[in-house]
């Protein structure tokens, strides 16, 4: 597939939107040790490789392997995932093997790295189709087949990141923000609530990343 590997998304600019991205989940029965949620593909922006995702793309609930670090497909999986779109972005919610080296090994690194984590994905295009935007040739990505997702260090996508990721029990208990904590009269917090709306867990801390995603309309 070679440069197809790399996985995909836009340029950042203009219109913004606020996406809430989990750094750890606490300790709990919804979510099993090693469990993640990530965004892979931004839709309908223009990516660093001059294509556009559409909505639709993706087969919602395909079941995809976790690759190594940076799609190293000679390496081992390091999980198993499943992967869901809306008509904004695209995301896996995914398993780390926690009992193989490699698997532990990218769930601390994707951990540790928290919000700076990006992630991309390895597929075939099963249909295109060429378009101008702004006067420049773009590619119009209509429906994909996607074999992996992985984290990588620096992706051709626009706003991913990591959404959430289920600690173990040794790992240390997340610092709580005072914030997090109910009132006294008994209401839930701002980011209470917003941890009910992950779909993992409703014990997720949570913080607002501020992502640029510019709209485009396409010309044919």
């Amino acid at each position: 597939m070679g440069e197809e590997e790399r996985g995909r998304k836009g340029k950042v600019n203009m219109d913004k939107k606020i996406f809430q991205a989990a750094i750890e989940l606490k300790e709990g029965d919804d979510v099993l040790p090693g469990e993640f949620q990530a965004v892979f593909s931004s839709l309908n922006v223009i990516d660093r490789d001059g294509d556009i995702t559409l909505p639709g793309a993706f087969t919602d609930g395909q079941q995809v392997r976790i690759a190594y670090w940076g799609h190293r497909w000679h390496d081992l999986p390091v999980g198993k995932g499943v992967i869901h779109s809306d008509d904004v972005k695209a995301w896996v919610d995914g398993q780390f093997f926690l009992d193989t080296e490699a698997g532990l090994e990218t769930y601390k690194t994707v951990k540790n790295l928290a919000e700076l984590q990006e992630w991309s994905y390895g597929f075939d295009i099963n249909e295109s189709e060429s378009a101008v935007v702004d006067g420049s040739p773009v590619r119009l990505l209509k429906k994909l087949t996607v074999y992996e997702v992985s984290p990588v260090l620096l992706g051709a996508g626009i706003g991913t990141h990591t959404v959430a990721i289920k600690g173990t029990s040794q790992d240390k208990d997340p610092v709580e923000d005072p914030q997090d904590e109910s009132p006294e009269d008994g209401s839930d917090s701002e980011a209470a609530d917003g941890g009910k709306e992950s779909g993992l867990t409703p014990e997720v801390i949570l913080t607002d990343v501020e992502i640029g995603l510019q709209i485009y309309e396409v010309e044919k």
